[in-house]
């Protein structure tokens, strides 16, 4: 397998619009979103998007990317095993599977794995983001599987964007945390290149679970007459040691301690991508290449049962060329976006094991090819009236084989349709309505195919799914607010089942609810934004091992979450933000009976004050202010009497130092 980077590339054609921008909202109307999957700006909000800006991101109590998107994003996160900000994260409630079935990207570029392995938030440092952009429900026209529940788009900052210089900072914290972060822009006429570098350590809140984390990203950006080029690079690397779960008992009496004192894992990760954008007249071509590479390793110790130690490697190619034609048509303002992606993703595992004294070695190998077109249009049928539509093809190969039990290779290659149509109507005063309709589709990845006991069934067909939407939007300056009502059919979900024993295809499921978010200064010093969602999650039909869970709750789909942030600015330097999550009662993992009691709710409060003084920014925090014992992953015993759990931390602090220069 090559690890140089793909050179050829070509263009497909594009369809996709620009409506008229609402004169109404000049304050809103300087947020840049770039959902088009193109660099330029495009002043008007794309339907029902949440944008979360750098200053909203600098302003808030979150300290990585993971929390930007539970605190301020309304995004439902779960703990990371590894004691890593990495945290699956969960769009319109889809449980276990939710990290799978949200889609995330960088600039554009999918960081969502093909394993079942939460996407890499942590490789991507606050200070080098824009905004992210958060679409609930949408992007499998323009980005293909994975997006059910919806996207997340991470914009980093552009190195023409700022004026040369850098900043440094060190933040301190409980847990011996240590974290330190510096950035640089530089830059001469019609180029510049940022760098951003972080380095994070701590010794978390359990035994056995020191992380350590160093990343570094930048980039270098042309900007012609015509168009510009960027070239983008990183690096990440983690060491986590593996504190395992602990028992209901344990819970009690030792919530910090470890039955797995020798568990640790590491992975390290290289990505590179050009990106190029060209206007001709109401013509732009623009096009995307990227290469990825990741190794990761762990170790488990099962004491007098054996032990196992593994190593992968991933490699990952894409390829997506596009156009974009913007026109008034028949005196209607139109955006056609048409475009075509191909990725190529290659995956090998060597595993050795001891079990009883007796070795056991585990070869796996996979491969996945992507090739799509989609195009998508947007057309202004009047001044206050928006309709969408788009349709996306895409070609999935999948092969995949191992030694041990022994599986021989297993191919499969499919045709699958992604398509959405939206509407949208100005009603007056900031208000308007939407509707949208949408299909798509994800397909098993490596893990989920995997297979421990013959026979081995064929590999697992695609999920797909029927969406539809109708919701409400205001805005006014500063002020917004949003309300949806979704209804998600879903046929085929990939879902691990406990009363199976194995990764399944599940008879048809439902995912239904209702999501509010809305922000509003409260006079010339406080600013106040608040969220709730309450989702239902459901098996449809379908009996497994003699139980019919036909109307069972999904587990791990919390049917009701809250959040409330409240920002005070206490002088012009200085500003107390404080910040309230609440999930509420959720099915453990592995209920799909629905036997076992459910996951107690919890609600965490955080608060921030910062100051800044010339060209320092010093902050203060203290994150789950009311010292609250909870848990955010738990899963069942196969009997249904009691469970094992990952406590999260209780109350505890931080200091920061930032000097811009």
């Amino acid at each position: 397998m090559q690890r140089s980077l793909t050179q050829s590339w070509a263009f497909a054609l594009a369809l996709s619009l620009t409506l008229s921008a609402q004169a109404e909202q000049a304050d809103e109307a300087a947020v840049v979103v770039t959902a088009s999957r193109f660099g330029s700006p495009v002043l008007e909000q794309p339907i029902a998007i949440q944008v979360i800006s750098a200053e909203e991101i600098r302003q808030g109590t979150a300290g990585n990317v993971s929390e930007v998107l539970s605190k301020q994003g309304g995004v439902h996160t779960r703990i990371n095993f590894l004691g890593i900000p990495d945290s699956p994260v969960d769009l319109r409630g889809f449980g276990m599977s939710g990290d799978q079935n949200t889609l995330i990207l960088v600039n554009g570029q999918r960081l969502s794995e093909n394993e079942l392995a939460s996407a890499r938030l942590s490789s991507i440092p606050l200070d080098s983001i824009e905004r992210i952009e958060i679409l609930r429900g949408a992007g499998a026209v323009l980005y293909g599987g994975g997006a059910t529940g919806g996207t997340i788009n991470i914009i980093t900052r552009s190195p023409l964007a700022a004026a040369p210089g850098g900043s440094a900072a060190l933040a301190l914290g409980s847990h011996a945390l240590r974290d330190g972060r510096a950035s640089l822009n530089a830059g001469s006429g019609p180029w510049a290149l940022n760098l951003h570098v972080q380095r994070r350590e701590s010794d978390n809140y359990r035994d056995n679970n020191r992380s350590e984390q160093n990343m570094v990203n930048g980039e270098w950006r042309y900007v012609g007459d015509a168009g510009h080029l960027a070239l983008r690079f990183g690096a990440d690397e983690q060491r986590a040691r593996l504190p395992g779960p602990r028992t209901e008992a344990q819970l009690r009496t030792d919530p910090r301690g470890t039955a797995t004192p020798l568990d640790h894992a590491s992975s390290r990760s290289e990505q590179l991508g050009l990106y190029g954008e060209h206007r001709v007249g109401d013509l732009v071509l623009a096009a995307d290449i990227g290469h990825r590479v990741k190794k990761a390793g762990d170790f488990f110790d099962y004491g007098v049962v054996g032990n196992s130690r593994s190593s992968s490697v991933v490699r990952t190619t894409s390829l997506s060329p596009r156009m974009s034609w913007q026109a008034t048509l028949a005196g209607m303002p139109n955006r056609l976006t048409a475009g075509a992606d191909w990725s190529g993703w290659d995956f090998g595992k060597d595993t050795e094991a001891t079990f009883f004294g007796f070795p056991s070695n585990r070869d796996e190998s996979g491969r996945q090819t992507n090739r799509a077109v989609y195009v998508r249009d947007e057309l202004g049928l009047t001044a206050t009236t928006r309709l969408s539509a788009g349709l996306r093809r895409e070609r999935v190969a999948q092969q995949q084989k191992e030694t041990l039990t022994p599986i021989p290779q297993d191919k499969t290659s499919r045709t699958l349709s992604a398509s959405e149509l939206a509407l949208q109507q100005q009603l007056g005063g900031g208000w308007s309505a939407y509707g949208r309709l949408g299909s798509s589709f994800r397909v098993a990845n490596i893990d989920e195919n995997r297979c421990f006991f013959p026979p081995c069934a064929p590999l697992l067909k695609p999920q797909t799914s029927r969406d539809r939407e109708i919701g409400l939007q205001w805005r006014a300056g500063k002020a917004a607010f949003r309300a949806s009502l979704f209804d998600i059919a879903l046929k085929n979900e990939l879902h691990y089942n406990a009363l199976t024993f194995m990764n399944m295809n599940l008879e048809p499921t439902r995912r239904r609810g209702l999501e509010l978010e809305g922000k509003a200064p409260l006079g010339a010093d406080f600013e106040l934004g608040a969220r709730y969602a309450h989702t239902d999650a459901r098996f449809r039909e379908g009996s497994y091992g003699g139980t019919d869970v036909s109307g069972n709750q999904v587990p791990l789909v919390p049917r009701h979450r809250a959040g409330l942030s409240l920002g005070w600015k206490v002088a012009v330097p200085t500003r107390l933000t404080f910040s309230l999550s609440h999930v509420g009662a959720q099915r453990y993992d592995n209920d799909q009976p629905n036997l076992f009691r459910r996951m107690p709710a919890y609600s965490v409060a955080d608060i921030k004050l910062t100051h800044e003084t010339g060209g320092w920014r010093l902050a203060a925090g203290i994150n789950n202010l009311f010292d609250k014992a909870y848990y955010s992953y738990a899963i069942v015993n196969g009997a249904f009497t009691s469970f094992n759990a990952y406590p999260e931390d209780r109350r505890n602090a931080y200091v920061s130092a930032e000097l811009r220069f």
